[in-house]
C-alpha cells in the first residue's frame, strides 16, 4: 500500500513530492496517492487526540514549505476589508461610539487595538451571546473607524 511507505517519510519531502505529482498535466498519480495518504491520516478510527493528523494536514496544506510561511502567503491575496471574527459566550469585545453608526457595532480586540481610539466614547465588553467583528463594515462603522 502506497500510503505506509508515504506515512514512513519525511512529512515536508512528501508534501512536496505530492504537491509536484499534482501540478503534473496527467496527475492521476499524485491524486491516486494523496487519496490514500488521506485516507490513513484521517482515519477515523484513529485516537481523537492524535497530533499526527493535524501535521500531515498543515504539512499537506502547504506543499512542503513552512507552514507559518504558507499562512503568510495566503494572508497577502486577502484584500478583504472586513475582519470577520465570529466569536462565542464570554469573548471580551469593545464597541466604540465615537466610530460607530449602530449601538450594536463590536470589534475584536485586535481590531480595536490596530485603531487610533485616543479620546473616543469606547467600553470593553463581555459578550453574553456571541457575536461578530464589524471592523471595515460601514454599514455600522464611519469610515473614519
Amino acid at each position: 500500500m502506497m500510503a505506509a511507505l508515504l506515512l514512513r517519510r519525511d512529512k515536508k519531502s512528501t508534501a512536496a513530492h505530492l504537491k509536484a505529482d499534482l501540478n503534473r498535466t496527467d496527475n492521476s498519480s499524485g491524486v491516486h496517492q494523496l487519496q490514500e495518504l488521506l485516507d490513513s491520516v484521517l482515519n477515523p478510527e484513529r485516537p481523537a487526540g492524535d497530533t499526527e493528523a493535524l501535521e500531515w494536514c498543515k504539512c499537506l496544506l502547504a506543499g512542503g514549505e513552512e507552514f507559518e510561511e504558507f499562512c503568510k502567503t495566503v494572508r497577502s491575496y486577502d484584500n478583504a476589508t472586513l475582519c470577520g471574527l465570529v466569536w462565542t459566550a464570554n469573548f471580551v469585545a469593545y464597541r466604540c461610539r465615537t466610530c460607530g453608526i449602530s449601538p450594536c457595532m463590536s470589534l475584536c480586540a485586535e481590531c480595536f487595538n490596530n485603531g487610533d481610539h485616543t479620546g473616543h466614547d469606547f467600553n470593553m465588553f463581555r459578550s453574553q451571546a456571541g457575536g461578530a467583528c464589524d471592523c471595515g463594515d460601514n454599514n455600522v462603522m464611519r469610515d473614519s473607524g
